[in-house]
């Protein structure tokens, strides 16, 4: 009994000693502040959370302090939402010099050479938003205009030049600091509700490029980790989009003899994903077999079905009378076709160009004779 009192006392010191341990220390200067708490939180991936609180001493200065085992995001506030963004490092001491009605907008920050990175990219935004404000403003008084068209065209071009200009300036934070967290903030920044900055279909080297320089030097930083699952995800999708090629596949026929996508090339090709058991399948199929007759030697067909047995996969293309190559190994939902495609419903439509690159996905069936012609 006495054994199992000295192991809860000694479990209670630990824990109080943890939870003592600070290896950063952030000291703030907020003029007009009074007597308001400031609060230092941590980000995660799910939310904030609170590390650290202090009033004002007789000086008017805040120390708050914690501990971390390595290079992580963090928000200093007074006010919910008014947040001072900071990279904090294990052994920091820096300041941040602000006042209370501008606490977010105009502050200095004074040894922490990552904290000041983020401040420049955040006063760059902001100028870039007041920007885009008073282009906005400009379209909105021209609706009606009789040159209305004129200034559309002229909002138009000044944006995309306010738009290229941040994303150069966030191209070269990018490229100047690889070894810095900020980067990451660089890389998610958004200008407006849906408008990043980079588009993970057209800037996806941008990714690897932030992913291969943080995941080298923060291998155990959960945003890091997160921002290399991103850049594996989105790699499998960018792969199907229009202008990439399709991986090759190689199934049997009902002949059992094996009859490969690629030996398409030179030619359009309409690539099926299909299943007797589908009735929209058997639908699509019926539909492109009066389609096909109509587009004779504009297109050929490679249609790849996810059946069980072979007497259903048959039966239903002899019924439709499809015509051009048809192939499945009878794997069903394990069929490797599912993961190469990351098929998750059926049927699925592509179209690809005589290459073999996609030209287009899962459009609608009645387009296809335009889509070839």
């Amino acid at each position: 009994m006495r054994k199992l009192v000295l192991l809860s006392i000694l479990a209670i010191v630990l824990f109080s000693c943890s939870r003592e341990k600070k290896n950063f220390t952030v000291e703030i200067r907020v003029d007009g502040a009074g007597n308001e708490m400031i609060y230092l939180a941590q980000r995660t991936l799910t939310g904030t959370v609170v590390v650290d609180s202090a009033v004002p001493d007789k000086s008017g200065k805040y120390v708050v302090k914690g501990y971390t085992q390595q290079p992580d995001f963090y928000v200093l506030y007074h006010i919910p939402r008014n947040y001072i963004n900071l990279i904090i490092h294990p052994g920091d001491d820096f300041k941040v010099l602000t006042s209370a009605a501008e606490f977010d907008l105009n502050y200095l920050i004074e040894g922490s050479k990552d904290s000041r990175l983020i401040q420049k990219m955040v006063n760059m935004q902001r100028r870039t938003l007041e920007k885009i404000t008073e282009i906005s403003d400009q379209f909105e008084k021209a609706q009606g205009s009789p040159d209305f068209q004129k200034i559309r065209t002229e909002v138009d071009s000044t944006y995309e030049r306010i738009f290229n200009e941040h994303k150069q300036f966030s191209i070269q934070v990018i490229r100047e600091n690889p070894e810095s967290l900020a980067t990451l903030m660089a890389l998610y920044q958004q200008l407006g509700r849906n408008t990043p900055v980079f588009d993970f279909k057209k800037d996806l080297s941008w990714y690897e490029t932030v992913d291969s320089n943080l995941s080298k030097v923060y291998p155990n930083s959960q945003a890091v980790i997160d921002l290399d699952r991103k850049v594996h995800e989105l790699r499998d999708v960018v792969k199907f989009e229009p202008g990439s090629p399709a991986p090759d596949l190689s199934l049997p026929d009902s002949t059992g003899a094996s009859r490969k996508l690629s030996s398409l090339r030179g030619k359009k090709v309409l690539l099926v994903f299909w299943a007797s058991w589908s009735s929209r399948s058997v639908d699509l199929l019926q539909q492109l077999a009066t389609l096909t007759k109509k587009s004779s030697g504009k297109v050929e067909l490679y249609q790849v079905s996810l059946d069980k047995t072979r007497e259903s996969w048959l039966s239903r293309v002899n019924i439709v009378k499809s015509s051009g190559i048809h192939v499945s190994d009878l794997k069903y939902w394990d069929s490797p076709v599912v993961d190469t495609y990351h098929i998750q419903k059926l049927p699925v439509l592509y179209l690809l160009d005589e290459n073999g690159k996609i030209v287009s996905k899962d459009f609608d069936i009645n387009l296809l004779p335009e889509l070839i012609k």
